[in-house]
């Protein structure tokens, strides 16, 4: 069974408890104005704070450490959902953390959505998930399918590989596929923060 971590409210509150500069980092959230570049920064601060890095760790080297202790001592493929988050997705989910205080607070004057990680559509608000690629290029020319229906059998390299199918993919691009998540709305780069 996959190994799966659980950093919810309990171990917020438990850092909160300890921690002066997780806390100082909470802080940021609360104020009427902050900057969304002072929340991404408390945020991601704070995320390393729980996933027990240093204080010199960046989210991204957290990941890529915790990714090479996990490929040292484990004989299955690492699962994603074990690993920190990226900077990218940290960022977006601090924005829309900090948005949803403002609107607990009241704050009637409160930051537009649209600036503070979602992004508008036709059928509402759908949130930025990150603005990264979802692997180094040179990683995505190698792991794709070529498949030429929906994906739906082990013959699928993406399938097999237990990986969505995207874009990279040859035949299928994601579009008809029935193995990849499908988002709501397009994302166009002007969209985006």
């Amino acid at each position: 069974m996959p190994e799966k971590i659980r950093i919810g409210k309990g171990a917020s509150l438990k850092k909160f408890k300890e921690s002066d500069i997780f806390r100082e980092q909470a802080e940021v959230f609360y104020a009427h104005s902050a900057s969304t570049d002072d929340v991404a920064e408390a945020g991601e601060k704070a995320m390393v704070i729980l996933y027990n890095g240093k204080s010199t760790d960046t989210l991204d080297s957290l990941q890529y450490h915790r990714f090479c202790e996990k490929v040292a001592s484990s004989s299955t493929y690492v699962q994603p959902q074990v690993l920190p988050p990226t900077s990218g997705a940290a960022k977006y989910h601090s924005l829309r953390v900090y948005l949803q205080v403002q609107e607990w607070k009241g704050s009637t004057d409160g930051p537009r959505p649209t600036e503070w990680g979602w992004q508008k559509c036709d059928e509402g608000f759908v949130p930025i998930q990150t603005t990264l690629p979802p692997a180094p290029e040179k990683l995505l020319r190698v792991i794709k399918c070529n498949c030429q229906a929906e994906c739906s059998t082990l013959r699928c390299t993406c399938k097999n590989n237990n990986i969505e199918c995207t874009p990279a993919c040859g035949n299928c691009r994601e579009s008809s596929c029935t193995h990849s998540i499908q988002m709501p709305c397009d994302e166009d780069e002007d969209d985006i923060l």
